[in-house]
Order: structure tokens, then sequence, then C-alpha cells
């Protein structure tokens, strides 16, 4: 099964995300139907990239890996990303998602 915002690419998962910066709360909403990523939100501000590093950090707590395995491939000023998670299953992602 594949989704738009989760993408299988061969032993990693790219994650389409739209992250929301100097939110008031940390925390992963889940899908975001109308955009088809997956909506995150992060305390930091966008400023010299304190947001990115905090998002890297809240998806590898959150999906169990290693920061140096959670990589920001597209979007670094820019609310939408691509995220790369090096060596995880496509089906770990997705049921931490319970869609």
């Amino acid at each position: 099964m594949s989704h738009r915002w989760l993408v299988e690419s061969g032993d990693d998962v790219l994650i389409f995300i739209h992250m929301l910066p100097n939110s008031s709360k940390k925390s992963i909403f889940g899908v975001d139907k109308w955009r088809d990523r997956l909506k995150v939100s992060v305390l930091s501000p966008p400023i010299s990239g304190q947001a990115n590093m905090e998002l890297v950090e809240l998806i590898s707590s959150w999906a169990s890996v290693k920061k140096k395995n959670v990589v920001i491939e597209k979007g670094h000023k820019t609310q939408q990303k691509t995220v790369r998670i090096k060596n995880i299953k496509y089906e770990h992602i997705f049921q931490l998602i319970g869609e």
C-alpha cells in the first residue's frame, strides 16, 4: 500500500511533511488530508535552522531511530519538507500514524 505522504525508497522511507514552526507545542498531528502531508509542529522559530534541528530530533525520537538517520532532503527554508529516515520499514512508520 502506498500513500503520497510516505514513500518507500530502498531501505529508507521518505516522509512529506508540513511543518509549523514557532508553535505552542511540539507534536506530530497525523496526516493533513488536504495537503497529503504529515503535519508536525515544533516550538523553535525558523531562524538559523533551529526549527529544522528540532524537527530532526522529534522525528528521530518518534520513529525510534538515531538522529543521524533522519535527514531533511528538501525544504530547508520552507514549511514543506521531504525527510528521509534511513534503514526503517515503511510499515513501521505507517503503524506509528495509526491510519
